[in-house]
């Protein structure tokens, strides 16, 4: 007799969520299974961070029905109760954090609203730390690390509640290889402890899907296909999860896609168009970049690779005369950038690796705000329509960027860049978070930008294939430039694979240090499905994780989170100047503003009476008055005429 199979982890029984006019998720039916790793592919804006939302609870169900671990969403006692054992980790670098909290602090802040002990916090935060490389930098702000040293803090505070359900929208973008495989092995490590532990991925690194459990393809607010990777590439009869996915598109968005070919490049006379000797940049006593030193031809696409934090962003900066260098020099065209010199800053189109357009403005307003910037004058109105459909933005011209998925926004820095058509276009990883299709119509463009129109393109990526459509690259680490060369010489070494000869690069350039993992038995490995841990042979390490899970989950008023609160309030407060500016100032002005400008005591009132009815009762109620220090009795009146003309004089 067969056993009957485990109840889903999830079911979703025709949701429909809407914002405003647009259908996020339309009348969605899907089962999630329980205790796998389960993967949302899909292009941006097509509902993953809306359904992933509803799954958390952090949203409120609209229409339908959704189960999760057994407990009825749509109620919402127990969507709260079912809320603690659920860990969420939104799109977006460190959305989930606060920039003035150290490393340390933003996960102490999270383990105490989860209602971890102190001994409890200490076992889970240092396995975390070491795991992540973040153990050197615990004491720096959130708000000063790299966006990938963000992720990687972002996913420490998901996971130090050890939760049975962690949920990740998009957890790896930004974020490099090497930092990837390590995301990755943690969350097999977890799994391997805790095999009942259900992991929900939103991802647009398709390499990482093809290691899940289990996928769902989204498009439209729909789901497309849902199975395991083989299921699916069965479905589809494609070669890896990449192809199958566009395969699985309607025709219309299919259609459009087509393969990038990297035609060969002509060479350029002249002066490199970017030149860096020496560059070094150091902040205090901290040195961002070290001496690096490299030349980029005119129309030539630099590829620049490196892990978080180790200075591609400052060196970008000093490129484009953002930032002054401690020492070097940097030349474009010849001459040292000048953020003076317009005429300069003309050729060059920069794109940052965070938004930095205003988010008040819609999407074809700030577009025409820097055509005028640029000067474009009669031409803007043109130009600006060409962009809308050339990055397929028509559709969103009037929505305001902050209420856009994060690839169309990249999208829109990126049309934003290369709006006055520039010589040079330095991107700062352009296409993170970025859908397959998307990302491709990207290097299509810049393709050829360079070929056709001879544009010099300076990019960083954490995409390997993105890497290997470059004429050259660069390996960075802790601020130095560890190779320059093609891709196919520096894969050359490493049996062709140009990610492992990247995390070769790093890892001998790396200071030997001691690797945490959450399960010692477990070998290194980049996989991340249950069957790949369980197949190790680990044992998981004797624990009273038992005990913990089950303690009643911290609901309703708790004193422990409400000192968290306090406390963390107290920080931000004392290291923010405006903050503790109003904290202390705004009081005071307000003491003294009531205690000596506002007064409630009234005296000398001046009053006079018409008494018609002349009693006892009558008197003694006008003598009230009479004897009070704050009325100035008047001579009476006598009648309604002389009445009127008293009021009127004052």
């Amino acid at each position: 007799m067969t056993s009957a199979p485990p109840p889903p982890l999830a079911r979703f029984d025709a949701v429909t969520h809407r914002y405003g006019d647009t259908f996020a998720l339309k009348d969605v039916t899907l089962a999630l299974p329980a205790g796998r790793t389960l993967g949302l592919i899909g292009p941006d804006g097509v509902g993953k961070s809306t359904l992933l939302a509803l799954l958390s609870g952090v949203r409120k169900l609209q229409s339908g029905r959704l189960q999760v671990m057994g407990a009825d969403f749509s109620v919402g006692r127990q969507r709260r109760q079912t809320q603690a054992r659920i860990a969420y980790m939104p799109q977006g670098l460190g959305r989930n954090l606060y920039p003035t909290l150290s490393i340390i602090e933003n996960i102490t802040y999270f383990a105490d609203l989860s209602g971890l002990t102190p001994a409890e916090r200490r076992a889970r935060m240092q396995p975390l730390l070491e795991a992540t490389g973040l153990d050197p930098f615990a004491d720096r702000p959130a708000g000063k690390l790299s966006g990938g040293m963000k992720q990687k803090l972002g996913l420490c505070c998901a996971l130090v509640r050890e939760p049975d359900l962690l949920i990740l929208d998009e957890p790896t973008t930004g974020v490099d290889p090497l930092s990837r495989r390590q995301f990755w092995q943690l969350i097999a490590d977890l799994k391997t402890r805790r095999p009942e532990m259900s992991v929900v991925v939103a991802t647009a690194y398709m390499e990482e899907a093809e290691q899940f459990d289990w996928l769902a393809a989204m498009n439209a607010g729909e789901i497309l296909a849902a199975g395991t990777p083989a299921e699916l590439l069965d479905l589809t009869g494609a070669s890896d999860i990449d192809e199958a996915f566009i395969r699985l598109l309607p025709e219309e968005r299919r259609s459009r896609h087509h393969p990038v070919v990297l035609p060969p490049r002509a060479a350029a006379d002249g002066p490199p168009a970017i030149e860096a000797s020496d560059l070094t940049r150091r902040f205090g006593d901290f040195v961002a970049v070290d001496a690096v030193n490299f030349r980029i031809e005119r129309g030539e696409i630099f590829g620049f690779l490196g892990s978080n934090g180790c200075g591609k962003t400052t060196t970008m900066k000093m490129l484009t005369g953002l930032l002054p260098p401690s020492a070097g020099t940097a030349k474009l065209f010849g001459k040292e950038p000048n953020p003076r010199d317009l005429e300069t800053r003309r050729r060059i189109g920069y794109m940052s690796q965070s938004f930095s357009l205003y988010g008040e403005l819609s999407v074809r307003q700030n577009l025409h705000l820097h055509a005028r910037l640029f000067g474009l004058g009669e031409a803007s109105a043109a130009r600006v329509e060409t962009l809308l459909d050339q990055f397929d933005l028509r559709a969103h011209a009037e929505a305001n960027p902050e209420s856009l998925p994060l690839g169309i926004r990249q999208r829109l820095q990126l049309a934003v860049a290369v709006l006055h058509e520039p010589e040079i276009l330095i991107l700062d990883e352009p296409t993170s978070g970025v859908d397959p299709i998307a990302r491709d119509g990207f290097w299509r463009h810049l393709i050829s930008l360079s070929r056709d129109d001879g544009v010099t393109i300076f990019i960083s990526t954490h995409f390997m294939h993105e890497a290997e459509r470059c004429d050259r690259i660069s390996f960075m680490h802790r601020g130095r430039v560890l190779a320059v060369d093609t891709p196919d010489n520096l894969a050359a070494g490493a049996d062709g694979s140009l990610e492992e000869a990247f995390v070769s690069y790093l890892q001998t350039a790396s200071e030997p240090t001691p690797t945490h993992s959450l399960q010692p038995a477990a070998p290194a490995s980049s996989a991340i499905t249950t069957e790949a841990t369980a197949s190790k042979g680990a044992t998981p390490i004797p624990t009273d994780d038992e005990a913990m899970r089950a303690r009643a989950p911290v609901r309703g008023f708790s004193p422990q989170r409400l000192n968290a609160g306090v406390m963390r309030e107290i920080r931000e407060v004392i290291r923010d100047p405006i903050r503790i500016a109003f904290a202390i100032g705004g009081p005071l002005i307000l003491l003294l503003t009531f205690g000596y400008g506002v007064t409630f005591d009234v005296e000398n009132l001046r009053f006079a009476v018409l008494d018609q009815d002349r009693s006892a009762l009558s008197r003694d109620f006008v003598q009230g008055f009479s004897a009070s220090s704050y009325f100035q009795e008047e001579p009476p009146i006598v009648s309604n005429t002389e009445a009127r003309n008293r009021l009127a004089s004052g």
